[in-house]
């Protein structure tokens, strides 16, 4: 584990997902690192996009994300240089948006990836200095 020092303790530098999502192929998976939430897509292995929001743009993102309920009504919300899509299937997307074509790309996760990660939220999993509480973590 790489871990820093940040004034009130040491903050893990680590993939983590949702306990919930533990068995699952695939699910959403967060770091902290310099301040900065780097949200990816445990399907892509490491090497698909990844997804950078600032403290305050995370913030907003969980805000958004636990005011809305299931079912999902297509609508889309703009933090920041990303765009955030609910679909009515259940479906969530994550468009980081560019000035160039080469700039942008797509993070899909599925209905069941969204519901772990939202209960992750909940359960304040992705708090910087909530513990390790699940094994199924991989490292940066």
């Amino acid at each position: 584990m790489t871990s820093r020092s940040r004034g009130t303790g040491l903050i893990p530098r680590r993939w983590v997902k949702a306990r919930r999502s533990d068995n699952a192929s695939g699910c959403v998976e967060v770091m902290v690192d310099a301040g900065m939430y780097r949200i990816r897509d445990s399907k892509n292995l490491g090497r698909g996009p990844v997804l950078s929001l600032s403290t305050s743009d995370w913030r907003t993102l969980c805000g958004l994300l636990l005011a809305v309920r299931a079912p999902f009504h297509q609508q889309s919300v703009d933090v920041r240089d990303a765009q955030i899509s609910f679909h009515a299937d259940g479906h969530l997307t994550m468009q980081r948006l560019g000035d160039h074509p080469r700039d942008g790309f797509t993070i899909s996760f599925t209905p069941f990836e969204v519901e772990c990660f939202l209960d992750g939220l909940r359960g304040g999993e992705f708090d910087p200095q909530a513990p390790i509480l699940h094994s199924a973590v991989t490292m940066a």
